[in-house]
C-alpha cells in the first residue's frame, strides 16, 4: 500500500492525533509559568592548604594526629554532599531577594507565591526544602573542584540571586565547620602542651632533687644517674618545645583561617526566559503522536490480515 493511500484511508485517525498532539502541548506550555535560569561557576581558594603543606615537615616531627579542615572543605565528595543538605537549604531560605519590581521578601516567602503548573500538586512535594530543591541544581566536578550551582525562578533577578545566596550559605557553613574543627584542634594542643610541660616539671624536679642532694659527685653509679636525669630533663624540654610550638600554630590557625570563593563565572541576569519551551513541546507531542498512529495502524492491519485469511 502506497503512502498516500495509507494516509488517505487513516486521515481521520492522524488528523485527530496530531491535533490533539498540538492541543496538548499548548496546554501544557500555557501550564508551564515562564522561568529564568542563571549559572555561577566557583572554586574554593586553596591558598590556606598552602599554609597546610608548609609545615608538614613540623607536624611529622610532633607525631600528634590532628583533624585537617582544609583535607575536608576542599574535598569535592564533601561538597556534593553539602549542596544537597537541609541545613544549606535553610539557610537560603532564610537569605533575602529582590524581585525585578523592587520587592524584597525570604526566599523561602518568595517561593510560596511562585506559580506552578496544575499537575505539581500531584506530583510534586509542596514543602519548604522542596521548593528549595527546585529552585536550584548543583554540580560539582570531582577532579578540578569546580562548583557549578543553577539557580531557577519565575524573575531574573531572583534567579541571580539564588546563585549568590546558594554561594554564601555554602561558605558560611564551611567557614563554621572549619572553625569549630580549629577550635577543636586548639583545645586538643593546649592539653598536650599541659601534659608535656608536666612531664618535664617533674623531670626537672627529679634532676634538681638529686643534683642538690649529690653536690659533689665522685662515684661513676652517681655521675651515671645524673646523666641519665639531664637526658631526661633535655628529652622532655624537646618534646615541650615541639607541643608548645604545635600549640601555637593551631591557635594561629584558629584566628586566620578562612574559606574564599575564586569567581570563574558569576551568574548572569537572564534576558529571556528558559521555561517553557513551546516548539521542543510541541515536537515531542507529535513524535508521541506520530508514534502513536504507527502502531496503531500496524496493529490494525495485522488483525486485518489474520481475519481475512481465517476467511
Amino acid at each position: 500500500m502506497k503512502w498516500t493511500q495509507l494516509i488517505c484511508r487513516y486521515k481521520i485517525l492522524l488528523i485527530s492525533s496530531l491535533a490533539i498532539a498540538i492541543v496538548g502541548s499548548t496546554v501544557v506550555s500555557v501550564s508551564i509559568p515562564k522561568s529564568y535560569c542563571s549559572i555561577k561557576q566557583i572554586s574554593i581558594n586553596a591558598s590556606e592548604d598552602k599554609l597546610e603543606k608548609a609545615t608538614d615537615k613540623l607536624k611529622l616531627l610532633f607525631q600528634n594526629p590532628s583533624i585537617e579542615p582544609s583535607n575536608v572543605t576542599t574535598e569535592p565528595n564533601v561538597i556534593n554532599e553539602l549542596l544537597k543538605s537541609p541545613k544549606l537549604f535553610r539557610l537560603m531560605g532564610k537569605a533575602y531577594v529582590k524581585t525585578s519590581d523592587n520587592k524584597r521578601l525570604k526566599l523561602k516567602d518568595y517561593l510560596l507565591f511562585c506559580r506552578e503548573p496544575w499537575w505539581s500538586k500531584f506530583f510534586n512535594s509542596q514543602d519548604e526544602q522542596s521548593r528549595l530543591e527546585r529552585c536550584m541544581m548543583t554540580e560539582v566536578d570531582l577532579k578540578t573542584g569546580i562548583i557549578s550551582i543553577k539557580g531557577m525562578a519565575q524573575d531574573p533577578l531572583v534567579a541571580y540571586e539564588i546563585t549568590e545566596i546558594a554561594s554564601a550559605s555554602l561558605r558560611a557553613i564551611l567557614q563554621a565547620y572549619t572553625k569549630h574543627i580549629a577550635v577543636i584542634n586548639t583545645n586538643n594542643m593546649r592539653k598536650q602542651c599541659l601534659y608535656i610541660k608536666k612531664k618535664y616539671d617533674q623531670a626537672m624536679t627529679a634532676y634538681a632533687k638529686y643534683v642538690d642532694s649529690n653536690t659533689s659527685p665522685t662515684l661513676m653509679e652517681e655521675l651515671s644517674i645524673t646523666d641519665s636525669l639531664q637526658k631526661n630533663v633535655d628529652n622532655a624540654l624537646e618534646e615541650y618545645n615541639k607541643a608548645n610550638l604545635q600549640y601555637h600554630l593551631a591557635a594561629m590557625k584558629e584566628q586566620r583561617h578562612q574559606i574564599n570563593f575564586i569567581s570563574l563565572n558569576d551568574g548572569n541576569i537572564a534576558k529571556s526566559p528558559e521555561h517553557p519551551r513551546v516548539t521542543i513541546n510541541l515536537l515531542i507531542w507529535l513524535f508521541y503522536a506520530l508514534l502513536f498512529d504507527f502502531w496503531t495502524i500496524s496493529l490494525h492491519n495485522k488483525l486485518s490480515s489474520r481475519i481475512h485469511g481465517k476467511q
